[in-house]
């Protein structure tokens, strides 16, 4: 196992911990620190098995589906987590709303479904990340930080968090869209590369 490898896995081994420690807050409110600590660590990692990959030449199949599919678990948790009253504001507020953490969750699983199915299926190098993609995942990533400080006091939930939610939400939807048109296309490549196989046999 290559190093930046063992990096993302180690990511996804945070997941469960960033979970215990967010579900503590009602009832330690330092436990806000600890999330935050562990996001960061998670953030970091993410552009440390990135860095190591490209300096070093450590890239490999597996990371390149390995790596997307931290990402979107990353994700998927903090927003899930995110959207609920766990955070102990003003009127059992939550620091993202649902449609904006649905928006992010409906995109990351079909993206995760896509890349499990595409690797399962033997295509190693059907998922590429557009560069829309990265961004999106940059801004989503700087808005869960955002929204994690945010939990400290209202003002910053209010006056940063809140719009760069929105920001995040559009990107989104542009994102995803792009890759379903990308899905959409192979498929109809993968069918006519089929059909002509089939011709050539017969």
């Amino acid at each position: 196992m290559t190093w930046p490898n063992k990096v993302t896995y180690s990511r996804i081994l945070l997941i469960p911990v960033f979970i215990i420690a967010a579900l503590q807050i009602r009832e330690h409110i330092a436990f806000r620190y600890v999330t935050v600590a562990i996001f960061l660590c998670i953030a970091a990692g993410d552009a440390l098995d990135g860095y190591i990959a490209r300096r070093f030449n450590m890239s490999s199949i597996e990371g390149k589906f390995i790596d997307p599919l931290a990402d979107k678990l990353i994700m998927i948790t903090a927003c899930v987590l995110l959207a609920m009253p766990l955070w102990a504001l003003p009127g059992d507020r939550a620091p993202l709303r649902a449609e904006i953490a649905t928006i992010i969750i409906a995109r990351d699983v079909l993206i995760c479904i896509y890349v499990l199915a595409a690797y399962l299926a033997g295509h190693r190098a059907a998922f590429e990340p557009t560069r829309l993609g990265r961004f999106t995942t940059f801004i989503q990533m700087v808005m869960i930080a955002v929204a994690l400080v945010a939990t400290f006091h209202v003002v910053i939930l209010d006056w940063v968090a809140v719009p760069l939610s929105y920001v995040t939400g559009g990107v989104t939807i542009a994102s995803g869209g792009q890759y379903l048109y990308r899905y959409t296309k192979q498929l109809r490549s993968t069918g006519n590369t089929s059909k002509i196989d089939k011709s050539e046999d017969s």
